[in-house]
């Protein structure tokens, strides 16, 4: 059934501080920035009077992260998001040099879990990062 993966969707609640974080930071080109609102998105939602801001922005292998921000249905920022809670709880980017994508998230000031380290099979180099709003990244580089 599924092709392939298009995008992930983040809601957000500092839509220009994320944009920063995605575009500057992490690398990927908006390609997309638009305003929504009508009966279509109501109905796809299932909501009511959605008053959507979405930017789209795409890797270089032409995945996508999607940044929404809805100013008619504001949400709440979970109390918690560690990586043993149910649900969505990360986003993997394969990366070419695992520390210097470390260094570069550091020194945004991200929040890290650990530092780069080799996974036991010896094929990956990795580490988890939280975005600017606490959305969870793990960060690999493939060995092997």
């Amino acid at each position: 059934m599924i092709l392939a993966t298009r995008h992930c969707g983040i809601v957000v609640h500092d839509l220009e501080r994320e944009l920063r974080f995605w575009r500057d930071v992490m690398g990927l080109q908006v390609v997309v920035d638009f305003r929504e609102e009508g009966s279509f998105i109501d109905t796809v939602q299932a909501l009511s009077g959605v008053r959507l801001h979405m930017i789209k922005l795409r890797a270089p292998d032409g995945s996508m992260v999607e940044l929404f921000k809805d100013v008619a249905h504001p949400t709440l920022t979970p109390e918690r998001n560690d990586l043993c809670d149910r649900g969505i709880r990360h986003l993997a980017f394969t990366v070419a040099d695992v520390a210097a994508a470390w260094e570069t998230l550091c020194g945004a000031g991200c929040v890290t879990l650990s530092e780069p380290v080799t996974a036991p099979d010896g094929k990956a180099r990795l580490f988890f990062a939280r975005d600017p709003e606490g959305n969870l990244l793990e960060i690999v580089q493939m060995l092997a």
